[in-house]
């Protein structure tokens, strides 16, 4: 049996409070993997989400669901 190493694929923990969802994900090498996020949308079960922050002392990268995305073609 072989495994493959997904591209582009990040794990993340989703969650949802007062109807507005949020990914978190952890980010092991501080501000130099959260700079290669911050101007990118993730896409979570088809939904949209935007960088709002990251929090240095615990190595989390913040992200919240939004529809104010646009697709350059």
């Amino acid at each position: 049996m072989n495994a493959v190493i997904s591209k582009n694929e990040v794990p993340v923990v989703y969650s949802c409070h007062d109807g507005v969802e949020y990914l978190t994900i952890d980010i092991p090498n501080g501000w130099d993997d959260v700079k290669k996020l911050t101007k990118k949308v993730l896409r979570y079960n088809g939904k949209p989400f935007v960088f709002t922050g990251w929090n240095s002392d615990t190595l989390k990268c913040y992200f919240v669901g939004s529809n104010e995305v646009a697709t350059v073609g």
